[in-house]
């Protein structure tokens, strides 16, 4: 995937490829604190939109999308950019020999 993009969001499929982990955890990581704190397991100090009830909710978006929708879409272009790599790359060693 070191090509230059030949689709328009290939530059973008690679970013979230590079960082998908990242995405993940901070999903995770969200959604855990918004319930803790939903919950009053842990008290955090009152921020609008970030320790109160709509937290929770944007953080169950937020992982929705991600897992749901996002990561597998970016999953289906990763392969298919890994298969028109090897594909062009054949191509190449075929026409040099």
């Amino acid at each position: 995937m070191s090509e230059i993009s030949s689709k328009p969001g290939d530059g973008v499929v690679r970013f979230f490829v590079r960082h998908e982990r990242l995405f993940g955890v901070m999903g995770l990581a969200w959604l855990a604190v918004s319930c803790a704190s939903y919950a009053r397991f842990i008290d955090l100090p009152d921020i609008p939109f970030v320790t109160d009830e709509m937290a929770l909710y944007f953080s169950a978006a937020y992982n929705a999308g991600w897992w749901g929708f996002l990561r597998p879409a970016i999953e289906r272009r990763k392969a298919a950019l890994v298969a028109g790599n090897e594909s062009s790359a054949m191509a190449s060693t075929k026409d040099a020999s």
